[in-house]
């Protein structure tokens, strides 16, 4: 199991990874520019060192800041069982495509409209009335989100925060929830936990710097619409941000491998790892056995195998060689 990331391991990296080796697996953490794509006649092979990686399943941390490293899980996605796909991580790190799908399924969504210039952005904010949340397509905690409480301040801070391209969102304040929301995490669209995220006192963002957590139920409801936004995302793991509105709950946004800061009072990790080894046991084609009770001991990466060959690890230690069927690639059939 490969657990790529962006740069050095983090707090939540290292945490996942103590799971996994918990379970008996033999976690890699590297960065995504540890690796490359090798694609010939026999199709996209994941390598490290110019040698193909066995690899069961792949848990990914990785967003748009890091575009390549998208790239490389996309070419092997058909291949290797993993976690959150390049086309649902996309969508994720853009809030106004992800606005527009959750509406398509019918998921409630504060009122937001993408505006090229600053005529359209006057328009709907006098539509929407002020206060008006003012952001760019794809920030993330927080960053480049502001208040503009009329005309002048609106343009004024749209100038401000045009930094990576013109168009911005502009997007009906909800009043009631403010400085506050409720990170909600789903693995493979299931509710699992949910924390209430309080801002500092005066600002009305609830996950920018200095933010508290603390644990929080949620009804049946808000978990309802929780889990639609799973479906709609195609998320396997994430988080929405969920306000309470005088209507109801409404989600503010997606995330990709949600942070678990703040989620100490429960095990994010178990469902996590179920699920990838649950992906990887239907890969294989055998029946969904718990895959943790199997200690690996080959190399998370060895050389090519011999033609007509692959390794299979065997729990007491070096590798043995099988007969692969008719057809099977040795180099790209998981070990």
């Amino acid at each position: 199991m490969i657990i790529i990331g962006e740069g050095p391991a983090n707090e939540d990296i290292r945490y996942l990874e103590e799971g996994a080796r918990e379970r008996g697996h033999l976690p890699l953490v590297v960065s995504w520019n540890e690796l490359s794509v090798a694609l010939d006649d026999r199709g996209p092979r994941l390598c490290a060192e110019g040698l193909p990686l066995a690899v069961d399943g792949i848990i990914h941390q990785m967003s748009t800041d890091a575009l390549p490293g998208l790239t490389i899980l996309g070419a092997v996605e058909r291949t290797v069982p993993h976690l959150n796909s390049t086309a649902a991580v996309l969508r994720s790190a853009d809030k106004f495509a992800t606005h527009v799908r959750l509406a398509a399924c019918g998921v409630p969504t504060p009122a937001t409209a993408f505006c090229p210039d600053d005529r359209e952005l006057r328009l709907f904010a006098r539509a929407y009335g002020y206060p008006v949340v003012l952001k760019q397509p794809d920030g993330a905690r927080g960053a480049e989100v502001t208040l503009a409480r009329g005309e002048d301040e609106l343009l004024e801070r749209a100038e401000a925060i045009r930094g990576r391209g013109t168009p911005l969102l502009v997007q009906r304040f909800v009043a009631e929830a403010a400085g506050r929301n409720h990170r909600v995490v789903l693995v493979g669209g299931r509710f699992v936990a949910a924390v209430e995220q309080t801002g500092r006192p005066g600002d009305f963002r609830s996950n920018g710097p200095g933010d508290v957590c603390r644990p929080v139920a949620l009804t049946e409801e808000e978990v309802a619409v929780a889990e639609r936004a799973a479906r709609a995302a195609e998320l396997d793991l994430m988080s929405v941000d969920l306000l309470r509105s005088r209507s109801g709950p409404v989600i503010l946004e997606t995330n990709s491998f949600p942070a678990f800061g703040g989620f100490g009072h429960v095990d994010l990790r178990a469902p996590v790892l179920d699920l990838i080894e649950r992906k990887v046991a239907e890969h294989r084609g055998r029946p969904a056995v718990p895959l943790g009770i199997l200690r690996r001991r080959t190399p998370p990466w060895q050389a090519p195998a011999p033609a007509g060959a692959v390794l299979d690890p065997l729990p007491a230690g070096g590798a043995a060689e099988r007969e692969s069927p008719a057809g099977e690639n040795p180099l790209t059939t998981p070990t």
